[in-house]
Order: structure tokens, then sequence, then C-alpha cells
């Protein structure tokens, strides 16, 4: 989007004119008028429309991925659960499961209220992402830390994959969930969603070069990764590079409705448990360069390393796809065992952020994927 058009759509989204917001519980409040319900939330003190940039039919199936309303108490999210950003393919060599469309209800408390106790998070969904997509814990199903001390292939570069009933979601930071605003790393992040107890989970600054993960003393975030602030109460931080990644427990009351598993979770944050390297060596050896600028149309250089092809050797000719971060290649190019991907860079990317690398081959039949996390960030 150029620059100019992105502006005004970030103004109507700060300061939304014509109708009148009426309040519904909470920081939360209602304008209607709108070809669907318009739903702002109170972030340091301006409202912001969160979720009418992500209401959009992008598996067109007839129906919103994403859709509002609100009951007593309660906001309710209704979702399909489909992201819309570019994933991986699935299945994959890494991955045997397929992304399939959800049919999620998710009762987000109005007036979130901090409890006396923390509650354990469960596996399945813990919270939900502007676009409709799930959180999950850091754990996989079988109790191992996804994140770190596994394959790099078990997540795409958007930071999520599916699991055995088809539910795409995501275990850290999702660099590909877009706020309708860039976060610059000048100031506090935007929220990317919301934790089930209701509180708003933020992106990782807390102001200008400063990351909320790195603060301390009475500003430190606690083992949920949440603080307190005189301008937006108690909220989350997602933490990348660093256990839980994206919450650690519920601070807040979670609403049980939103996964039964919150029923007979008992109390107490969850603790790391990182053991053991990952199951593949990274093929992809070396990428540069580290960093690229904002806006324009950039080249990336991938170096394979056929000695780290400890699943069969690396398919011949170019791969199928390249994608870094939520940056799919428009050419692609090899030579030998280097790949060159070029890719577009808008002039609003969010900064600062190790972005992921992700790369498929179509060989005999199925797609063979190949995977470097934390290798390239966008700078002004």
């Amino acid at each position: 989007m150029p620059r100019l058009a992105t502006i005004f759509a970030i103004a109507a989204m700060l300061a939304p004119a014509g109708h009148a917001a009426e309040p519904v519980g909470g920081r939360w409040s209602l304008e209607r008028g709108h070809d669907k319900p318009r739903y702002l939330f109170r972030d340091g003190g301006t409202a912001v429309d969160l979720f009418s940039y992500h209401q959009s039919d992008s598996n067109k199936d007839g129906t919103d991925e994403v859709r509002l309303r609100h009951e007593t108490g309660f906001l309710v999210i209704e979702s399909q659960g489909w992201p819309n950003h570019p994933t991986a393919t699935f299945p994959n060599s890494g991955n045997p499961n397929t992304i399939r469309v959800q049919e999620f209800t998710f009762l987000l408390p109005l007036e979130p209220r901090k409890a006396a106790e923390i509650t354990r998070l469960p596996m399945g969904p813990i919270g939900v992402a502007l676009n409709g997509v799930v959180f999950f814990n850091p754990f996989e199903q079988g109790g191992m830390n996804a994140v770190a001390g596994y394959s790099e292939v078990w997540l795409d570069s958007c930071c999520g994959h599916p699991q055995q009933t088809g539910v795409y979601h995501y275990h850290k930071y999702p660099t590909c969930v877009k706020s309708p605003f860039p976060d610059d790393g000048t100031r506090h992040s935007p929220v990317i969603g919301f934790a089930f107890d209701g509180f708003p989970i933020h992106g990782p600054y807390e102001s200008d070069g400063v990351m909320a993960k790195d603060l301390e003393g009475d500003r430190a975030l606690d083992v949920c990764n949440g603080h307190e602030d005189a301008e937006r109460g108690y909220h989350y931080h997602v933490t990348p590079g660093r256990f839980p990644y994206v919450i650690g427990g519920y601070r807040g009351v979670p609403e049980p409705s939103n996964n039964r598993g919150l029923r007979r979770m008992g109390t107490g944050a969850i603790e790391d448990n990182a053991e053991g390297a990952s199951r593949m060596e990274a093929v992809i050896a070396e990428v540069r360069p580290g960093t690229l600028p904002r806006g324009g149309r950039r080249a990336v250089t991938l170096v394979l390393d056929p000695a780290a092809a400890n699943r069969g050797p690396i398919p011949d000719g170019k791969p199928s796809w390249v994608q870094f971060g939520p940056y799919e290649a428009v050419a692609i190019a090899r030579e030998g065992n280097t790949i060159t991907a070029t890719v577009d860079v808008p002039t609003d990317a969010s900064l600062g952020m190790l972005l992921d690398c992700h790369v498929e081959f179509e060989a005999d039949r199925r797609t063979r994927v190949m995977k470097r996390n934390d290798v390239l960030r966008i700078v002004e």
C-alpha cells in the first residue's frame, strides 16, 4: 500500500468519523452504521479499530474469517482460524497436517480482572490474534518446547503450523500478524491479540528501542509476560527469543468456555523444558545480507550446506517458494548451492524483529522444506 494511503487508513482506524461510539464495557465501545460492527478498543488513551483490518474473506468461502458481536460482559469473536497471510505448504516434509477451516467462538471479558492466583495454561488455544488465528502455549503435543530445542522446520516463517485436526496456530510472536499500525520500535507496541482472560497481548516493544523483555525492577514483566502501566493497566507483551514467548499463564480470570482444558487446570505459571537439540541440522547455512531497508525490491542470498542434508540430498533445481517472515519471494534463482530470492519490502513494514526464512522444493511428489530461524530484519 502506498505510504499516503497507509497514513489515511491508519487515521481512519485511530479516529473514525461520522459515527458516535457507544460504550459496551471496559475499554470497549461500538460504532454502529457501518457494514460490519466496528468495535473500538482504548489503547493508551486512544480508541483504535483493531479488527476491521482483518475482517475479510481471504479463503473465498463466502464468510469473513473474523466476525464480532457482544453480549453482556463479553466481546464475542467468531473465527474460522484461517490465516490471512502466506503460510508454508502443508502437509510437508516437516509436518504431516493440513490447515483446515475451524468454527471457533471465543468470549473475551470486556472488563478483565486480575485473579488471586495465576491460572496455568492448557494445551490448545490460549488466546486469539487479531486475524482470528489462535495462540497455543509453548509446548507441542509431546510436551517439548515447540520453539527451542526442536526442529526449525516445525514452524513456518510466519511462526505457525497446523496440528492434527487442522488448527493453524502460533507458539511464538507471529511476525506476519499485521496490526493496523506498523510497529517501528519507536513507541509502545500495538495490540496483536488477546488472552482468554481479556487482557491484551502487545508486540515486543515497551518504548523507543526498548523491548519489554529487557525491562528491570518495578517495570519488569512478570512470569505471565505481563505488567501494568498508568495508560493501559495490566497487559501482556510477546518476548521474541525468550520463554514463554507469548504468555506464561493467565494473570486474570480466564473465560472457561474458550477451552475446556481451563476447567481442570491448576495454578502457577508454566516452566521451560527446552531439552535436547533440533531433530535435524539446518540446511540453510547462511543468509546475507542480514538486514534489508524498508521500501523497494531487494535480493537476499541463501547458501545451502549439502553436508547438513540429513534427510536426503538437496533437490535439484530452484526452490518452488521462499519466504522471509511475511515476505514471499517474487523471483527465485539458483546456482549450485546458492539461492537468490528477491522480495518486495513495503514502506510500512514492521522494524527490528528477526524474521525466519522458509524454503520449499517440490520433489518426489512431496514438499521438501528447509528452514533457518532469526536470519533477517527490516530496518529504516
